[in-house]
C-alpha cells in the first residue's frame, strides 16, 4: 500500500493551506489521513482525514447523483463512533450532476452534507486565474485545485483544456508544488475524461513528475480490489433506492402529498410525480 500512502500524504498537503477555499469549503486544515475501510467488510469511503482541530473531514467523489444519504450517514456514524469526534462531509460531484440531497431527516437526528457541483464552475476561467498567477509569480494553494479540477468543471473544449492543463502543470514554480498538483490530479482530476484523454494525461504527467509513476502504478494494482468494493457499494446504493421507491409508493397510496414524499424519501420530485401517475 506504499503508493496509496504516498497519494494520501501528498493529497493531505495538496488540500491544505486554504486550497479548498476555491470550492467554498472554508476552514479545513488537514492533519493526517485516516483509513477508508470502516468496521464492516462492505463499507469503504473515498477519503477521510483528521483535521487540525480534531474533527474528521470526509470527502466523497460522485459522478452520479446520490439518490439518498443513507450510505453516507452510515459511513459518518461509524466514523464518529470510531474516532469520538464530529464529522464534516463534503460530496464532490463530477460530470453533469447539479442537484442532489444535502439533508436527511431520520426523526431522531438531522444529517447534513455539503454538496459541491463542479459542473457549475467555469474551468476555463479557473485556468485563466492560474495562468495569471504564474505569470505574476503569485502562486497560491488554491491554484492547486483550480488546476487539478479544471477538467471536471464546465469547459468549452475538453481537448483544448486538457492540453492547457498539461502546459500549466509543466511551469508550476517548484517540484514540491508540482508533485502536489499531480497528486491532486491523480486522485481527483481525470473523472470526466474519456479513455484516450486519460491515457494521454497520465503519460504526460509521468514525464513531469516522479511521483506520477508511483501513484499510477499502485493505482493499477489497487483498482482491481477497489472495483470489487465499488460493485458492492453500487449494489447497496441500488438497494437503498429500491427501498425509497417502495416507501414512496406506500405513502402515495396512503394519500400523502407529493412534497412530503419527496422530503421523506429524498427521491427527485420528477420521480415521485411519475410514481403517482403510475398509481392512478
Amino acid at each position: 500500500m506504499a503508493g496509496q500512502d504516498t497519494m494520501m500524504k501528498a493529497l493531505t498537503r495538496s488540500l491544505s493551506g486554504g486550497a479548498l477555499d476555491v470550492l467554498g469549503v472554508l476552514g479545513v486544515e488537514l492533519a493526517e489521513p485516516l483509513p477508508t475501510e470502516l468496521p464492516a467488510n462492505t463499507l469503504r469511503m473515498d477519503k477521510a482525514w483528521r483535521m487540525q482541530d480534531g474533527r474528521v473531514f470526509h470527502l466523497e467523489f460522485q459522478s452520479t447523483r446520490e439518490p439518498t444519504l443513507y450510505r453516507f450517514l452510515e459511513y459518518d456514524a461509524r466514523l464518529a463512533h470510531q474516532h469520538f469526534t464530529q464529522i464534516r462531509t463534503v460530496v464532490l460531484y463530477h460530470a453533469k450532476v447539479n442537484d442532489a440531497p444535502s439533508e436527511l431527516n431520520i426523526g431522531t437526528a438531522m444529517y447534513h452534507v455539503e454538496n459541491i457541483y463542479l459542473s457549475q464552475m467555469d474551468g476555463d476561467r479557473a485556468l485563466d486565474e492560474v495562468s495569471q498567477h504564474l505569470k505574476m509569480g503569485q502562486w497560491e494553494p488554491k491554484d492547486r485545485l483550480r488546476l487539478a479540477l479544471a477538467l471536471n468543471m464546465r469547459v468549452q473544449d475538453m481537448s483544448v483544456t486538457l492540453n492547457r492543463v498539461l502546459e500549466l502543470v509543466s511551469v508550476v514554480p517548484n517540484e514540491t508544488e508540482k508533485d502536489l498538483v499531480v497528486s491532486a490530479i491523480a486522485a481527483l482530476g481525470d473523472h470526466s475524461l474519456n479513455d484516450q484523454q486519460r491515457a494521454h494525461l497520465r503519460k504526460e504527467l509521468r514525464k513531469m513528475s516522479k511521483i506520477a509513476e508511483e501513484l499510477y502504478q499502485e493505482g493499477r494494482q489497487e483498482g482491481r480490489q477497489e472495483g470489487i468494493q465499488e460493485g458492492i457499494q453500487e449494489g447497496r446504493q441500488e438497494g437503498e433506492h429500491s427501498r425509497a421507491v417502495t416507501m414512496a409508493r406506500k405513502m402515495l397510496l396512503a394519500g400523502e402529498p407529493v412534497q412530503k414524499v419527496v422530503e421523506f424519501t429524498d427521491l427527485p420530485l420528477e420521480e415521485v410525480q411519475k410514481l403517482k401517475e403510475e398509481l392512478q
